[in-house]
């Protein structure tokens, strides 16, 4: 791997020319536009290269075949030179797709979780989002103002002010919008990342805020004042299994462009594994999850983790196993499980059961109450 300077990102971007359309951050990158690296296989022509944007936003393309590629990078990644030695890991996109082969390589020791995504875009909106905004409930532009009024303005909102502060082009910088409920911002949907007029778009909704419009009224807002303001295109990604997701861009009119595949790494082991069980009860394969838990459960003895119990719970309860469910949840509690409200909406349907109160109560004690 040969680490090219700012200078010689052009370099490279003919191998990323397929991602670089629908992938901002890769785009920005390659464009000078945000901070990044650049590695290739061969400094003056190049037959494959490695984007990477704040150590965790990684690109890979050019000829899979090309073995001793992903070798390198393997070491690179787990060396921390990529990512740094405060890095926990990075989210992986590649093209061509058969970059697949050689992940195994890339990622060992560790199994890459595999995530199908969709991808779908939007040149025009026609949606009346306005008559949809629930009673109560006021949708804003995040600029100065918002704050000014007293409103807590935290995460991907607070990112879009701290980008349009002081820019000579705010609009091409980050724009957003967001619902408001009793002087708390309660969702939010942003461009922040806008690359030679495409944007990518980012929706946020508080879970007791969810099925009321609001990730649809927000998203609405962003897109059509983007639109207008100089983005000639807005790109929506989301994961294959998020059906709320899907049913907004739906919603929307977004147009269905392609899916593609999204490899995660995690540096802690166990946390990638626990991860990679999360994704397959995601996508509704409980036997994969469930034989990562009994295997992670095997390997940690009595010091394995709470969590693998609670997902273990979560397949068998998922397949219908009640008194399975009702044991493995037992053990998490056990283990110092202590998300009361999670398994709560997760297990309601087992109250009654003979073990549910002593779990209740055990986690209950583990959250300090």
């Amino acid at each position: 791997m040969i680490e090219l300077v700012a200078g010689e990102f052009y370099k490279a971007r003919p191998l990323f020319e397929g991602l670089m359309g629908y992938q901002m951050f890769c785009a920005g990158v390659l464009e000078g536009i945000y901070a990044g690296r650049v590695w290739v296989d061969a400094a003056d022509q190049p037959s494959c290269g490695f984007v990477c944007k704040d150590g965790m936003w990684w690109f890979l393309a050019g000829d899979p075949q090309q073995a001793a590629f992903g070798q390198a990078l393997n070491r690179a990644l787990f060396e921390r030179e990529v990512s740094g030695e405060k890095g926990w890991g990075g989210m992986l996109v590649c093209q061509p797709e058969a970059w697949e082969a050689q992940m195994a390589t890339i990622y060992a020791p560790h199994v890459p979780i595999q995530t199908e995504r969709l991808h779908y875009v939007c040149r025009g909106l026609r949606a009346d989002w306005r008559a949809a905004i629930p009673a109560g409930v006021e949708v804003r532009f995040v600029d100065e103002g918002l704050a000014a009024s007293g409103i807590v303005v935290e995460g991907a909102a607070a990112e879009v002010l701290r980008l349009r502060q002081g820019a000579a082009d705010a609009d091409g910088q980050a724009v957003g919008f967001v619902a408001i409920h009793e002087e708390k911002i309660v969702a939010s949907s942003v461009i922040d990342c806008i690359v030679k007029r495409g944007g990518d778009i980012g929706l946020y909704t508080d879970p007791a805020y969810r099925r009321r419009n609001l990730a649809y009224v927000t998203a609405a807002a962003v897109i059509e004042y983007a639109l207008a303001h100089g983005v000639e295109v807005v790109h929506w990604d989301c994961e294959s299994f998020n059906r709320g997701s899907i049913r907004t861009a739906e919603k929307l009119g977004l147009i269905f462009s392609h899916a593609h595949t999204m490899y995660t790494l995690i540096f802690n082991p166990v946390r990638h594994e626990l991860n990679r069980a999360w994704g397959e009860l995601d996508k509704g394969q409980s036997a994969a999850a469930l034989a990562i838990c009994l295997e992670g459960i095997k390997r940690g003895g009595e010091q394995a983790q709470a969590e693998y119990f609670y997902i273990a719970a979560r397949c068998y309860w998922m397949d219908g196993a009640r008194d399975e469910a009702a044991r493995f949840l037992g053990l998490a509690a056990a283990g110092g499980w202590d998300g009361l409200e999670e398994m709560q909406g997760d297990f309601g349907a087992l109250e009654g059961h003979e073990k549910w109160e002593a779990i209740v109560a055990r986690v209950t004690q583990n959250a300090g109450g």
